[in-house]
């Protein structure tokens, strides 16, 4: 399919005189199919179609030639053609999923490369009487041109040779035109110098990232140079937020990267809930429901207790089940379920006292801030874009809301942790004990809830030229969990938050009062139980 790219605001078409340094050269005399063959061969192999679907023909010769082998190549259907005969800059679109096929026959020609990324696969066609200016010109972008594609010259009979300038070594190869190979450049990179962006959080937090750069760099031949200033001469880049980014410049890689929520840590109950905390309300209302439906069906069937009032049966009832019974009670059916009643009461009571000894071994916390609809609820956050974007309940900056209620909201990576000793970073990457002091008070009073929000796997921003090399080995790091492996075993401080416990607590005075406290209640609850009983008793005879 030919399309004709005419519209110059679209494109960006430049139209331009010509000053053609070959252009009165004979034609020479090839064998057309051969050359139509070879060319579409390479262009086959250095552009397969599932990666390159769309093919640029730049059309800047004349010659008949051209024209027979231009329609040799479009007539195969694999790919989606944009032909030209101007110079076009081409859009980011296709800059980087993209081939390009330049028929020249001038130096000039050349200078439409000046435009076009290295990524780009790019490979020219022209007469054998210019290669010994090419070869030669001391142009610096002709020279750039020739190393970014692979070179096709045709000449006289049957002549067509294939010309590759290394990109690492600079060393000019040529290819067998009857099986035009394209070799693998990155497998010796001749010592060159990958440009990898890494600032002082990810050198002494995410090591792995640079690790990984380096194995990669040493099982090619290559070296690594980090820098923490952005400059267009990085080749790699680990990124942390992938929101906004242009996705052809990102590969997959390992781990994840994610908005996640520092919330505040659940406060610790006061020791009086271990009377409530170890049945749930599930429990308690079952409970009642029994003594509430024993106290009906005595009254109605009982013997002797059935004499009794409602509210002393049940009062009765629960007596049975704290201390036993403390009226007489006959009859075959007050018996029986008097006797099943205590043997219950006494299993209640046994789980009840096993239970609340149980938990004196820690120290009982309200529930953690987890979900979102908790978020939403419980968290207040500093007005800015984030809080805004979630719709979240804010407070006017420069103001605490206090611990209790302040959430933040800050880049993560992998889990808590990593995020953690990146967030300590930020905050003072010189010095080291402020970093420690901050990453107490972070930990001690902050954790990350479980809704975590724009969770992507973690990518490397790297150059097309290294793209596929980098998604080799970041392929062979995660089916092979070298990278879980590294961070288990890395060696660091201990600083996960741990529950206290009763057990490590002091003991003192004011915690014994708890004691007399209980007495106490039990006390005034057994009189005024006591004056309830005399008090119904008189009142019914």
């Amino acid at each position: 399919m030919w399309k004709f790219n005419s519209i110059a605001g679209a494109f960006c078409i430049m139209i331009a005189v010509q000053v053609s340094l070959c252009s009165l050269l004979p034609i020479p005399d090839t064998n057309r199919t051969m050359c139509a063959e070879t060319l579409l061969e390479l262009h086959r192999q250095v552009c397969p179609a599932h990666k390159y679907p769309y093919l640029v023909i730049i059309q800047l010769s004349n010659e008949e030639l051209v024209d027979t082998v231009l329609l040799r190549i479009i007539s195969d259907d694999s790919y989606t053609y944009i032909v030209s005969v101007f110079p076009i800059y081409l859009t980011s679109a296709n800059q980087y999923h993209s081939c390009m096929l330049m028929v020249i026959d001038s130096l000039d020609d050349f200078k439409i490369v000046d435009s076009v990324e290295d990524g780009v696969k790019l490979i020219y066609f022209y007469p054998r009487t210019m290669y010994v200016m090419v070869k030669n010109v001391p142009i610096q972008s002709v020279q750039r041109a020739i190393r970014m594609g692979y070179e096709v010259v045709y000449g006289s009979g049957i002549s067509v040779d294939i010309y590759r300038k290394n990109w690492f070594s600079n060393h000019t190869t040529k290819l067998d035109p009857r099986s035009p190979g394209v070799p693998d450049e990155t497998r010796d990179m001749y010592g060159y110098k990958i440009i990898m962006y890494h600032n002082e959080v990810m050198r002494q937090v995410l090591s792995f990232d640079a690790y990984f750069v380096e194995q990669v760099a040493s099982k090619r031949n290559a070296t690594v140079v980090q820098t923490a200033e952005l400059s267009n001469r990085i080749n790699v880049m680990p990124v942390i937020a992938v929101e906004g980014l242009r996705a052809d410049l990102l590969i997959p890689a390992f781990g994840t990267v994610f908005k996640g929520v520092f919330v505040p840590r659940a406060k610790p109950k006061p020791i009086v809930s271990i009377l409530i905390d170890p049945f749930d309300g599930y429990v308690w209302i079952t409970y009642l429901m029994l003594v509430l439906v024993m106290t009906v069906t005595i009254s109605m069937f009982g013997k002797i207790l059935g004499n009794l009032h409602f509210v002393e049966i049940a009062v009765e009832l629960v007596m049975i089940c704290l201390a036993g019974p403390s009226r007489p009670y006959g009859g075959d059916f007050e018996n029986r379920i008097i006797t099943l009643f205590c043997v219950m009461g006494i299993v209640l009571m046994s789980s009840y006292q096993s239970l609340v000894i149980s938990f004196m071994s820690y120290v009982r916390y309200d529930p953690e801030i987890n979900t979102l609809a908790e978020i939403h609820e419980r968290c207040l956050f500093p007005d800015n874009r984030f809080a805004s974007v979630f719709n979240f309940k804010t407070y006017p900056n420069g103001t605490r809301p206090g611990l209790d209620k302040q959430c933040m909201m800050i880049g993560a990576r992998d889990n808590e942790k990593q995020t953690a000793l990146m967030n300590s970073y930020v905050y003072n990457a010189k010095d080291v004990q402020v970093r420690k002091n901050y990453l107490n008070y972070l930990v001690t009073n902050f954790r990350m809830a479980d809704a975590k929000f724009f969770e992507y796997i973690f990518c490397f921003g790297v150059v097309p030229l290294f793209q596929e090399l980098f998604v080799f080995y970041s392929r062979v790091v995660f089916e092979s969990g070298i990278y879980e492996y590294y961070y288990n075993n890395k060696t660091g401080a201990v600083w996960q938050y741990e529950h206290k416990t009763f057990v490590d607590e002091e003991v003192r005075v004011r915690d014994m009062l708890l004691l007399w406290y209980a007495y106490s209640g039990g006390m005034l609850l057994s009189i005024l139980c006591f004056v309830l009983e005399t008090v119904v008793k008189k009142e019914f005879k």
